[in-house]
Order: structure tokens, then sequence, then C-alpha cells
């Protein structure tokens, strides 16, 4: 299993970045998603499973990711997902927002990646932990770059 938590600053109101995180603005954040579909209960709300499609490569690939926490409040807000990755892997992400000041948050992003079976477990390790890490500092750059935008707005 690979685990990770980053955290980083951010020069932005709270509700400015939150927004980001709301289901209908999904593709600022992750643009390789062609389309994110409600399938059941409400958007943004435990609960929420969304057929999720997005390249690899040449081809298109659909999950089905859920909602498995969502915390609102003034001061901390927080989503959680988990998507099971074809047959191979078992997916979770927490993104978490702590208030630390009028125009500064904190942005927690941690989560993992289970192995599942022998080749989801020998792909895992394969992989670059490098290129990883990379790509979780990308993600939480593309956060901050888009809080920022807005902000100027």
């Amino acid at each position: 299993m690979i685990k990770w938590k980053e955290e980083m600053t951010i020069e932005a109101n709270i509700e400015q970045v939150w927004s980001l995180f709301k289901d209908e603005q999904i593709k600022k954040l992750m643009p390789k998603i062609e389309e994110h579909i409600l399938l059941e209960n409400k958007n943004d709300s435990v609960g929420a499973k969304h057929a999720q499609s997005y390249h690899e490569g040449n081809q298109l690939q659909t999950y089905i990711v859920e909602t498995v926490g969502y915390e609102d409040s003034p001061t901390k807000k927080r989503k959680q997902t988990q998507f099971e990755m074809g047959q191979s892997f078992d997916v979770f992400y927490s993104f978490t927002l702590l208030k630390e000041e009028e125009y500064r948050t904190k942005f927690i992003y941690e989560g993992s990646n289970k192995g599942k079976g022998l080749m989801g477990k020998a792909m895992l390790l394969s992989g670059s932990k490098k290129t990883r890490h990379q790509t979780i500092i990308t993600f939480m750059e593309r956060v901050k770059d888009e809080a920022l935008k807005l902000q100027e707005d």
C-alpha cells in the first residue's frame, strides 16, 4: 500500500479554495476528467456516487467514485472519496482545508493506493516514488493556482 500526506498554505479565503472541490468544478482541478456524472444521492454529500471518466493514454477509463466523508464548517472543510481502479487498486483521497486567517488556508492532501491481487501490488512496487510525489505536488500547485485566480476575480 502506498500512503501520502502533504500540506501547503494557500494565501486565499477558505471558501474560495473550497469552491474548487465542489463536484461541478472538478474539471478545474483534474483536467483529465472527461465526465463526472451523478449516479446516486446529491452532489457534495456523503454517499454521492459519480461515474467519472478520464483518459489514461489513448483509453477512456470510467470508475464509480463515492464520497465517503464530507464536512463543511466555517473553519474546516473536508471531502473524502474512494474508488476501485479496475481490478487492480483501491484508491482513497482526502482533501482538508483549515482556515488559518481570513486569506490564509492550510490545504492537506492525503490518501492511499492499495494494490489488489498480485498484479496490483506488483504495479505499485514497480512505480517511481519520485514520480508519485511529483504528481501529488503538481496537483496541490494546481489547487493553489486556481484558488489565487479566483481571488483575483
